[in-house]
């Protein structure tokens, strides 16, 4: 996807000092420019629909222009901005049925061949995802977030732990303790 580079410039109507907003439109825009090209990918890594891709950058960076006083420096200036982003995504993603949701047309679907033709098969196999799905769901926030992350959208550990603003040490951790919770239900469900 190619994306066209829009020029970045910042302005606003603040009640701050004109010396203040020079300032913090000066490293705001130092921080995007660093940082553009990784959080572009980053969004579209994480965001299945690819023409949403630049109307998340750009509410990211309008969230994160507006909330740039009330950053509390718990984490990098980077780590923030990404985590931002994520929460865009997942906003967006937990509100839009298009997002959850994969719709297929009648069409298709007459024309897609039936991989396993035992309807028993198949039917067991529905019933393991939607109790697997089921299972991460229950998991506890912090776990299931990492997981998702990791396993689902194919994030490494260090970018996990960076867009969740923990070490890496703690997703591993994290993701072990998903992965057994989930074994247990994989287990329970094969006997």
């Amino acid at each position: 996807m190619n994306m066209a580079k829009p020029k970045l410039k910042i302005t606003s109507v603040s009640r701050s000092s004109k010396a203040q907003c020079l300032v913090r439109t000066s490293d705001f825009e130092a921080l995007i420019t660093k940082q553009e090209r990784r959080l572009r990918n980053f969004i579209i890594k994480h965001f299945r629909d690819e023409n949403s891709a630049e109307d998340i950058f750009q509410q990211t960076l309008i969230e994160a222009y507006c909330c740039w006083d009330s950053f509390r420096g718990d984490a990098k200036r980077e780590t923030w901005l990404f985590g931002i982003a994520l929460n865009i995504i997942r906003n967006l993603s937990r509100r839009a049925p298009q997002f959850k949701f994969n719709f297929t047309s009648d069409e298709a679907l007459e024309m897609e061949e039936a991989k396993d033709s035992d309807p028993m098969i198949h039917c067991m196999k529905a019933e393991f995802s939607t109790k697997l799905a089921s299972a991460i769901e229950k998991l506890p926030p912090d776990l299931k977030d990492t997981l998702i992350l990791v396993i689902q959208n194919g994030s490494s550990y260090q970018e996990a732990a960076d867009t969740l603003g923990i070490p890496i040490g703690t997703v591993r951790s994290r993701i072990s303790r998903s992965r057994a919770q989930l074994k247990i239900i994989y287990d329970l469900y094969m006997d």
